[in-house]
């Protein structure tokens, strides 16, 4: 526990609550409520919607906050000390600020961990943030504040890139899942949650490191799970070694080829429902799982709506929240980069072997490898490495293990070569194909879900909640942008599409 130093209260020159810490003060000797009126006179209070304020010490700040803020605007207070915050309790501006329903208080230690958990949760796209650093605090906890302020350019990094993937990918992602209507029948991932406790999980990626220890897996597939991601099914197949199942979450028709007529018939693929067609073709048995998206809640109203799972714009995220979900432990990770190892985009056998690649011209940044050794990567690939740190850290019950023997991920695992990773895993033989075969079930569905949503869309209903759900897939930059003209178009369009689909 951080250490709050001296605190001394004493009475500034106006008459108001002062307070020094080690010496320094916190507020002004002379008049520290002029002193907050002041500091805030120049930040755009009235314009935030979520005001981030470093340092709370008396809540002299927060008073100013709390009568110039529109209504609706939400304060993140982060006070780093704990024994300051506890005599604040006393003042005024803290009881009322306690009373006040928008601001949220995180003190002491919890500081630095703030962002792993909350994440941006519950902001809106347009959402204006105002970052606010009360000067004494910022001089005595400086290195706390810097990654505090290092992990909240993450978040907002993250939130930006997860909005782009929505405007670029919602139409593709709607008109796919409507072409794979046919297959809503299959059987729901969620059959698949808690079944497989403690049995150790290997997630395949094609990341360049793969090359190194792929043959290391074979005869490992009496005693784990091996799940490949979509990119990494045809080296595992050259190698000799057939996965339990292969993992597929990617929309587009280019991620595509990496499966589509390359699937054994005793694999399964657990697949989000609006992938490519050709994809789930592929395959005779299939998990299917959604986003949270439209139209996972119009199938839901009828009865057949798959379980979700949470995907950051990489498969091997949607691989990691399965592996929680069912409950595998440890759960090993190989071929899982998130860089340009040895100058390569890609491990052998991949749909891109043979392409020219630059590491140096494709990855403009660079960072420190498992080896100690810098590597070429990019701001994308770092975004997802810190994702899945952010995840692991939330599981401390469960054991990871990066066996990449490579790449960039070195925080929340174990790293270890893959050879020692599975000696570690015992002799404990398990029937994963049992499982999987005794999970799999077929689903009832009904046309009358399509038949449903095309009298929402002709008519207009918002009684159901279905078009609001369908305008922020497709139109979602539309809506925050007020644009009616491209609104009506996404409607019509979807209506078209809706009688396509029923007409077969």
């Amino acid at each position: 526990m951080m250490d709050p130093g001296k605190l001394s209260i004493f009475t500034a020159r106006s008459g108001a609550v002062s307070i020094e810490v080690n010496g320094a003060p916190y507020h002004s000797p002379y008049d520290p409520v002029r002193e907050a009126d002041k500091f805030c006179s120049a930040l755009k209070v009235e314009d935030a919607d979520v005001i981030l304020l470093f340092g709370w010490g008396l809540g002299y700040c927060g008073a100013v906050l709390q009568r110039r803020m529109k209504p609706g605007t939400r304060v993140i207070v982060f006070e780093p000390n704990a024994g300051l915050f506890e005599i604040s309790r006393a003042h005024a501006g803290t009881r009322e600020a306690l009373k006040h329903g928008v601001f949220q208080f995180v003190v002491g230690d919890s500081v630095r961990q703030f962002f792993d958990d909350w994440a941006l949760n519950g902001c809106r796209e347009t959402d204006h943030f105002l970052w606010i650093e009360w000067p004494p605090a910022a001089v005595q906890h400086r290195e706390m504040l810097e990654s505090l302020k290092a992990d909240f350019r993450k978040c907002l990094r993250d939130k930006a890139a997860n909005l782009l993937t929505h405007f670029r990918n919602g139409e593709m992602y709607f008109q796919n899942a409507l072409a794979n209507f046919r297959f809503q029948a299959s059987a729901d991932v969620g059959w698949l949650f808690g079944q497989f406790k403690n049995v150790p999980l290997v997630i395949v990626s094609a990341g360049p490191s793969l090359d190194r220890n792929i043959a290391d897996l074979r005869g490992a597939e009496d005693r784990c799970f091996i799940l490949s991601m979509d990119t990494s099914l045809r080296p595992l197949l050259a190698a000799g070694i057939t996965p339990h199942a292969v993992m597929a979450a990617d929309p587009s028709e280019l991620n595509a080829r990496h499966i589509a007529g390359a699937v054994p018939e005793q694999v399964y693929l657990i697949a989000e429902q609006g992938i490519q067609p050709s994809v789930l073709e592929s395959a005779d048995r299939r998990f299917l799982f959604g986003l949270g998206l439209f139209p996972d809640p119009l199938f839901a109203k009828f009865g057949f709506a798959k379980s979700s799972l949470e995907v950051w714009g990489s498969v091997a995220t949607a691989a990691l929240d399965l592996a929680c979900r069912m409950g595998n432990n440890p759960v090993i990770f190989i071929g899982q980069d998130f860089a340009y190892s040895w100058g390569r985009a890609y491990a052998s056998h991949t749909i891109f072997d043979g392409l020219p690649f630059s590491a140096e011209w494709s990855g403009p940044l660079k960072e420190m490898d498992i080896w100690g050794e810098l590597v070429h990567t990019t701001e994308t690939m770092i975004a997802y490495r810190d994702y899945f740190s952010r995840k692991l850290r939330t599981r401390p019950d469960i054991r990871f293990i990066n066996a990449t023997e490579g790449g960039i991920l070195r925080l929340g695992v174990d790293i270890l070569p893959l050879r020692e990773a599975l000696r570690l895993t015992g002799k404990r033989r398990t029937d994963v194909a049992a499982i999987l075969r005794d999970r799999y079930r077929i689903q009832r569905t009904t046309d009358k879900a399509l038949t449903h949503f095309l009298d929402v869309l002709r008519l207009r209903r918002q009684d159901c909640g279905c078009i609001s759900a369908f305008l922020e897939l497709v139109a979602k930059q539309a809506l925050l942008e007020n644009d009616s003209g491209t609104i009506q178009k996404k409607i019509q369009w979807g209506i078209q599409l809706m009688e396509q689909a029923i007409a077969g």
